[in-house]
Formats: structure tokens, C-alpha cells, sequence
């Protein structure tokens, strides 16, 4: 049995991902330097009780998904390889009146643990995948601190990937 920490975990920036998603993420699309990450899932339920029981029933209704990421801010030095906090930023933090659009939809792979492609071969996925649209950024500067840049998301659509159990 593996146990995993948060130093096995990733952030994946993608293109737009489709539902016969069967690629691994790869290390350009990886964001730097990020601190941590969160998804949270929630179900609806409908309340399905008639005016002659006593007992709430429910039936399910909608899932919807939102999270969040801590990056660093940072300047990417020449060796590095994967995606800068500042192409997140982007998607939400606009320099024209042009706004938001569908076209800063993104793809988002959240790694829990690792992927194991070793011989022998073991498809072990611990990613959670899934297209979103980034709500929030914030930038947080303190003193004797590292800053670091806060970003929220909403999921679009449902889950293409989620971890192996």
C-alpha cells in the first residue's frame, strides 16, 4: 500500500480536454511552482417527500465541482520546464474590454500521487481531470513572505479522468 504526500502532487495547465482523454499529461503542462491544490464535489439532491409520509426522500440532482491552487509567483528560469503562474492569471485578469470568453476555458489535471509507466507496467492513474473555467486570481504579498498567487475554478462539464482506486 503507497501513501502519498503533497510533493507527489500536480497541476496540469491543458487545451481544452475531450471525453476519449487518454493522453498524459505532459511536464510542459505542468504548472511551477505551485504550493497546493484543492477540488471540492457537490451533489444536489431533490427533495422527492409527499405531503403523506414522514421521512424526507431525495432523489439526485446536479454535480458540480469547484476548487482551488496556490502557485508561487516567480520568474521561470531557462532550465525550467512547464507553465508559468502567469498563463493561469491570464484566463481571469484581462488588459482589454474584451472580458472573458469560451475561448479561456481550459483544461485542468490535478495529480494526487503519481503515474506509475514502468516496466513491469502498471496504468495507475491519480489524476483527476476535467475542463474549467478559472473564476479567480488573487496575488498575496507579506512581508518575510514568499508571494504567492491564489487562483479559484469552476469544472465545465463532467469529469474525463478521475483517480484509479
Amino acid at each position: 500500500m503507497g501513501f502519498y504526500t503533497g510533493s507527489t502532487g500536480k497541476l496540469y495547465l491543458q487545451p481544452i480536454l475531450t471525453t476519449d482523454f487518454d493522453n498524459v499529461p505532459q511536464e510542459v503542462n505542468a504548472v511551477l511552482k505551485i504550493r497546493d491544490w484543492s477540488i471540492e464535489t457537490s451533489l444536489e439532491l431533490l427533495e422527492t417527500t409527499t405531503i403523506d409520509t414522514a421521512v424526507k426522500t431525495f432523489t439526485p440532482g446536479m454535480v458540480s465541482a469547484t476548487g482551488s491552487a496556490t502557485v508561487m509567483y516567480y520568474r521561470r528560469e531557462a532550465s525550467d520546464v512547464g507553465t508559468q503562474f502567469e498563463q493561469m492569471l491570464n484566463k481571469v485578469m484581462k488588459t482589454t474590454t474584451a472580458g472573458v470568453t469560451e475561448a479561456d476555458r481550459v483544461g485542468l489535471t490535478l495529480r494526487a500521487g503519481q503515474r506509475v509507466t514502468t516496466v513491469p507496467f502498471f496504468d495507475v492513474k491519480d489524476d483527476i481531470a476535467f475542463n474549467a473555467y478559472i473564476t479567480s486570481a488573487s496575488i498575496t504579498v507579506g512581508t518575510g513572505e514568499l508571494t504567492s498567487v491564489s487562483i479559484q475554478f469552476t469544472a465545465d462539464g463532467p469529469f474525463i479522468e478521475i483517480v484509479d482506486a
